[in-house]
C-alpha cells in the first residue's frame, strides 16, 4: 500500500511491488511490478488489456498513479 503523507494524496506516495494502482494518463488499472530509484522513483505498471493479449508495461512517476479502492466484502 502507498505510505501515508504528502500534501495531495497520490502526489508523494511510495508504492511497493504487488500494489494495485490506476494510471492517471490512460485510466487503466494494473499491478506495480518494479520500482526503480533513487528518487524520483519510476514505477513499472503491468496492465492486462484482454484475455488473449499480452500485458502492457507502463513506466510512471508517483504523481501519475492513484490508489485503487479495494472492494469491501459484506457479511449478511
Amino acid at each position: 500500500m502507498p505510505s501515508p503523507g504528502g500534501a495531495a494524496f497520490g502526489a508523494c506516495d511510495m508504492w511497493q511491488v504487488g500494489d494495485t494502482a490506476r494510471d492517471v494518463k490512460s485510466g487503466r488499472t494494473g499491478e506495480i511490478v518494479q520500482v526503480t530509484g533513487p528518487a524520483p522513483y519510476i514505477y513499472r505498471l503491468r496492465v492486462v488489456t484482454g484475455p488473449d493479449e499480452p500485458p502492457i508495461m507502463l513506466y510512471r512517476y508517483a504523481p501519475e498513479l492513484r490508489r485503487v479502492a479495494t472492494p469491501v466484502s459484506r457479511r449478511t
